[in-house]
């Protein structure tokens, strides 16, 4: 009776732990399908590709050397009827971007007097009066470039190369041409939301 009573301590035992397992084994698995589906969730996990992209060469200009930069490459990636952009800049080994600044990138659409590619300005979207209110200032305005800001360019360690992926889900069919500049500003604080100096540009055929 002895030995009954003890096989059945033990099996009441065995069963306790082989319950604690399995209460162990449930946990973990909820735990990671519900990291699983959050990662799924997370827009910084998908991968961002472009499907039908137009590479365009980014070409430094005489002004880079004055940052050190005229040995730069770099190459977009233009999605025009997707809305997106990725573009990779690679520097000179051991050259760096000057302290304190900031490399941006923009996709510009040329004026009246000139540019890459041809120029997108109409009176079509005037119907109920001249931009900026003023027709003078107006015609100044479509006489430069015009400049959409992409966003800053930032070290990606797994490419080595400065990196941006700008995504708008818009068409982007009236810009001529990628331009890079060099923020000198580091673009913080009140910077200047306008481009600062231009060191690559490349146009989108």
């Amino acid at each position: 009776m002895y030995y009954a009573t003890r096989k059945g301590y033990i099996n009441i035992i065995l069963i306790i732990l082989a319950l604690i397992a399995l209460l162990a084994l449930v946990g973990w698995l909820g735990y990671n399908i519900g990291r699983n589906i959050g990662a799924s969730n997370d827009p910084s996990s998908i991968v961002k590709i472009i499907t039908d992209p137009t590479e365009v060469a980014l070409i430094p200009i005489s002004l880079a050397q004055n940052a050190n930069l005229h040995r730069s490459t770099g190459l977009a990636k233009v999605g025009i009827a997707e809305g997106k952009v990725e573009i990779d800049v690679l520097l000179e080994e051991g050259v760096s971007l000057p302290q304190g600044a900031a490399m941006s990138a923009w996709l510009v659409d040329a004026g009246n007097l000139g540019g890459l590619g041809e120029k997108s300005v109409s009176e079509l979207d005037q119907q109920y009066g001249t931009p900026f209110a003023n027709v003078d200032f107006s015609q100044k305005v479509d006489d430069a470039p015009f400049a959409l800001y992409l966003g800053r360019l930032t070290w990606d360690s797994a490419l080595e190369s400065m990196h941006l992926f700008y995504e708008v889900n818009d068409l982007i069919t009236p810009y001529d041409a990628i331009m890079i500049t060099l923020e000198s500003d580091g673009n913080n604080a009140n910077y200047d939301p306008r481009p600062g100096t231009p060191i690559m540009i490349g146009e989108i055929q």
